[in-house]
């Protein structure tokens, strides 16, 4: 039933906790057919269910409830982060652990982490939540940005200034030097995209 599983989560290095076993799964059995009667959640509780053969040759499908750890890299805190600080690879440590399923809430890859802005205080050791980060202002209000304004058939770039922060990929209004208004995403750096 483990490689049955396996193949499920290919790429990762899983765990499989087996809940109460029937009976008929206990001790040396023959396992005749096997399938899913719940393929793994995102939380990895799943259910396998499993043709076991008795001594009589006849077929008895019985339920397996089991649960996935998935083997996941966290991202903790080395000493106490400000809310609002910037996170670098000097703020964090690394450690293995096993979770259930692919829980989504810790990011995947340090490049999740560094660079982002902390949402509240993180204390020394705490692990770091997708919650606990969001990406770092890249456009401060009242600074220059670079305005790109583009269609399918003409780009004008331009100077202006930001009336609002922005994130990457947020919406910021900005004044164009000429003096007008307009909506644009932020797309860099000082640097802010428009539609027309």
């Amino acid at each position: 039933m483990t490689s049955f599983v396996n193949q499920v989560y290919r790429d990762n290095e899983i765990q499989i906790a087996f809940g109460p076993l029937p009976h008929q799964a206990q001790g040396e059995v023959r396992v005749k057919t096997l399938g899913f009667s719940k393929v793994p959640d995102a939380s990895g509780d799943g259910v396998c269910l499993a043709g076991i053969e008795g001594r009589n040759g006849t077929v008895t499908n019985v339920y397996v409830p089991f649960k996935v750890l998935v083997k996941r890299a966290l991202y903790m805190a080395k000493h106490n982060i400000k809310k609002g600080e910037v996170i670098s690879l000097a703020h964090i440590s690394v450690r293995e652990s096993y979770l259930n399923g692919v829980n989504v809430s810790y990011p995947s890859s340090v490049e999740e982490v560094i660079g982002k802005e902390a949402t509240k205080e993180i204390p020394a050791g705490e692990v770091i939540t997708s919650q606990l980060i969001e990406g770092a202002v890249t456009v401060q209000k009242g600074e220059t940005v670079s305005i790109t304004a583009e269609n399918k058939r003409l780009t004008v770039q331009g100077k202006g200034t930001a009336l609002e922060k922005g994130r990457m990929g947020d919406l910021i209004k900005v004044k164009s030097h000429a003096g007008k208004e307009v909506i644009g995403k932020v797309t860099g750096n000082n640097t802010v995209a428009v539609q027309f």
